[in-house]
């Protein structure tokens, strides 16, 4: 048998209140809203972010989610590569984001700050030299 190959698709992300989500996905990150689809009872949003597809949806009539917050087992945070951690601090604190930590130097070169998203979702910036 051949080996199968794997690529990368998308990130799905539930969100307490998907339009509050869009916006600070748009309006922080410079995402790009790609497609709406669904239903009104399952709306989702297809965001373009650094080229990687975000789907954002609500929580489902009947469906039972945990609350909020990144204390749990399984994925912990989406990373960014930016050209400058401390420029995108500055950029995006100026848009009135919430930095949870950082920026700090891990290694020589590397820096990484985290930003707090809707729903607690942790996003990481991360700048490497070329």
């Amino acid at each position: 048998m051949a080996a199968l190959r794997y690529s990368f698709d998308h990130v799905h992300v539930y969100c307490t209140d998907i339009h509050a989500s869009e916006r600070w996905f748009v309006d922080l990150l410079d995402a790009r809203v790609t497609e709406r689809r669904g239903s009104p009872a399952a709306p989702t949003v297809a965001l373009d972010l650094g080229g990687v597809t975000v789907l954002l949806r609500p929580r489902l009539a009947g469906e039972s989610l945990g609350p909020p917050g990144p204390a749990r087992f399984g994925s912990d945070h989406m990373g960014l590569r930016v050209e400058s951690v401390p420029d995108a601090v500055a950029q995006l604190r100026a848009r009135g984001a919430v930095i949870s930590s950082g920026p700090r130097e891990l290694r020589p070169g590397v820096f990484v700050a985290f930003v707090q998203g809707p729903d607690q979702v942790r996003v990481e910036l991360l700048s490497r030299p070329a």
